[in-house]
């Protein structure tokens, strides 16, 4: 995946471009407006993993310099500046160099999909997680990674998304299939077909050019430049 997007509520998320540790060209981006405006600051890595936001102005990000070591990178600014980069402990975030394995906070390197890439990861608490593998199997660990179990299953799915709703992990993905021009959104879960929620008329979806963050106030998909906004129950999409 080259495109992230991490949200807090419905008004304020950041989103990036991963790049890569070879050739750099990693962007971040913020906005407080539900994605009317970004406003573009300084990534504060070639490459980025992750982008976290914690309030309207703290952040960090998981990223990388040539080495492709990941260390973690804050801002108490909105992105104006970043604090010198630390280790990376307890947290979450694919590697950029292997494709086929995460960050994990018990388990340091992981590989959920086995010999498969990680399309995507999400992250609950510091001990649950769920990987998105390449084939549209979804992973979930409850022990910081040393262990992953299936999770559920959704063909074509590009990017995942979780949260927890009255103490149960709810699984959104979104997937580019036949059956929506654009970008479907369903709910995940193990046993079970995926749960179509919504298609998003997203146009020129591609893949590994969307990312998906929902939150107990409104769901995101960004598509390239483009941002899509979902209040209560996601079925109902505008474009910002």
């Amino acid at each position: 995946m080259s495109r992230l997007v991490s949200s807090l509520d419905a008004a304020t998320a950041w989103r990036a471009t991963t790049g890569t540790c070879e050739r750099g060209g990693a962007t971040i981006e913020r906005t407080s407006d539900g994605g009317q405006t970004w406003t573009k600051v300084r990534s504060p890595a070639r490459a980025v993993a992750r982008i976290q936001p914690l309030d309207a102005t703290r952040a960090f990000a998981v990223g990388a310099g040539t080495d492709c070591t990941l260390r973690q990178y804050s801002s108490g600014d909105a992105g104006q500046t970043w604090r010198t980069p630390t280790a990376v402990t307890g947290g979450w975030a694919r590697q950029l160099a292997e494709p086929t394995q995460v960050l994990a906070p018990k388990a340091g390197t992981a590989t959920p999909c086995g010999t498969a890439v990680v399309l995507d990861l999400s992250r609950t608490s510091a001990t649950e997680a769920q990987a998105l593998c390449a084939g549209g199997s979804v992973v979930v660990t409850e022990d910081g990674g040393a262990t992953w179990t299936d999770s559920g299953d959704a063909p074509g799915a590009v990017a995942i998304s979780n949260l927890l709703v009255d103490n149960q992990l709810r699984t959104y993905a979104a997937r580019i299939v036949g059956a929506c021009k654009g970008v479907q959104l369903v709910v995940v879960a193990k046993g079970k077909a995926a749960d179509v929620v919504a298609c998003v008329p997203v146009p020129d979806a591609q893949r590994g050019d969307v990312g998906l963050s929902v939150n107990d106030r409104a769901g995101w998909i960004v598509a390239g430049d483009q941002t899509w906004l979902s209040l209560g129950d996601l079925t109902a999409w505008k474009r910002a």
